[in-house]
């Protein structure tokens, strides 16, 4: 029952969310997080608005199972952006580490007045280009730029360590199995960068192209996935 139930949900939704715009109205969802194979945890997102026009994408990562004996660590990262038609902005992102109560901390203030990037853990400031996103609201931008039918798109990624462009095309499609069931995606990837890092994206049409899985593939070649097993509109 539980799952005829589940059926029905997502045959309803796929239909209703094309006409829900998410990048106004918030979401959360829910990823399964692995890394290098081994399952690490859930990684909880969530897009809500402060007014009067910002929107805070939030990410919470905790261990779970089996790797909540050997891992004491959550993750919480928070971008603030401005979101508008054409437009993705972030103002603000900042990154919290809590192992066993040693906190880790690292900001990076985008100044579009000033046109600066600034890096607490580099102790850094940067001349600030337009395409420049955090590790959180250039995923919400790859959503924006996908409704508007575009199958290249290039990003410029600021994180702790480094700002980086990546090249993102899309491949093909393909349908996929998660927890909520098959959907059918578009597959996107970027080009391997000077450090060998890449992205890839499955982006669902149905959820107007939210990534329902993602792996990312750090410079040491260590493997981390996400894949959706939770979706919710904001109310």
């Amino acid at each position: 029952m539980i799952k005829i139930i589940s059926l029905l949900f997502l045959l309803f939704f796929s239909v209703s969310t094309s006409h829900a715009d998410l990048l106004k109205s918030g979401f959360k969802v829910e990823y399964d997080v692995e890394y290098n194979g081994f399952d690490l945890g859930v990684s909880k997102r969530s897009l809500s608005f402060a007014p009067p026009q910002t929107a805070i994408y939030k990410s919470t990562t905790t261990p779970e199972g089996f790797a909540a004996l050997l891992i004491n660590e959550t993750v919480t990262e928070t971008s603030n952006i401005l979101i508008s038609r054409n437009k993705i902005k972030p103002s603000l992102y900042r990154l919290v580490k809590n192992k066993k109560g040693n906190i880790e901390q690292l900001q990076i203030d985008f100044n579009w007045k000033a046109k600066q990037l600034n890096n607490s853990y580099l102790k850094t400031t940067e001349a600030l280009k337009n395409n420049t996103y955090d590790l959180l609201s250039f995923q919400l931008k790859i959503m924006q730029d996908l409704q508007k039918n575009k199958t290249h798109m290039q990003y410029r990624i600021a994180t702790k360590k480094h700002t980086r462009d990546y090249n993102l095309k899309v491949l093909n499609k393909e349908t996929i199995n998660t927890g909520l069931g098959d959907f059918e995606v578009l597959k996107l990837q970027t080009d391997l960068t000077e450090g060998k890092s890449q992205f890839t994206f499955w982006a669902a049409p149905a959820l107007e192209y939210l990534p329902i899985k993602i792996e990312k593939v750090n410079d040491k070649g260590d493997v981390f996935s996400f894949v959706i097993r939770a979706f919710t509109v904001q109310n």
